[in-house]
């Protein structure tokens, strides 16, 4: 893989910008892609599955959209699809006509129970290869990072 060329700035210490360099590759590299598999676990269809599921597989969109901390067109959006796909269904609520009701199908909670089966198999293996002692160090670490990347943004 080419090394990318980044503006460097020369008042920094040389592992800030030798690491950002190596972070810039490791993100274009094949390696993130299972990365990028486990947080799919985190957004779009995927969440709303997820959150249907433990919710007992119905919801209304304001939950959703509430669980998600994402906004209602967003998760209209991700619900239309999913609806497309026939893995939930939407329905007036008996009791309160103004409310919409999620509910997961078959199909969903199938699509959903295999990506979760298959995050945790991913999960499960990075874990044991680390060892408890390095497990703990990446937890400690990526905390530490997402904290500070939200006390810069």
């Amino acid at each position: 893989m080419a090394k990318i060329k980044l503006p460097i700035d020369e008042s920094l210490p040389a592992y800030v910008n030798e690491s950002i360099v190596t972070l810039e590759e490791l993100v274009r590299s094949d390696h993130f892609s299972a990365f990028e598999k486990l947080a799919r676990l985190s957004k779009g269809e995927i969440l709303v599955l997820k959150i249907l599921l433990l919710q007992g597989g119905m919801a209304t969109p304001t939950e959703i959209s509430e669980a998600m901390n994402s906004t209602k067109g967003r998760v209209s959006a991700v619900l239309n699809a999913l609806e497309k796909k026939g893995e939930v269904t939407r329905e007036i609520d008996k009791d309160n006509r103004r409310n919409i009701i999620v509910t997961l199908t078959d199909s969903g909670k199938e699509h959903v129970m295999n990506e979760l089966q298959s995050g945790y198999r991913t999960m499960t293996h990075i874990f044991e290869e680390l060892g408890e002692q390095d497990s703990g160090e990446f937890i400690r670490m990526l905390t530490r990072v997402f904290k500070l990347m939200n006390e810069t943004s």
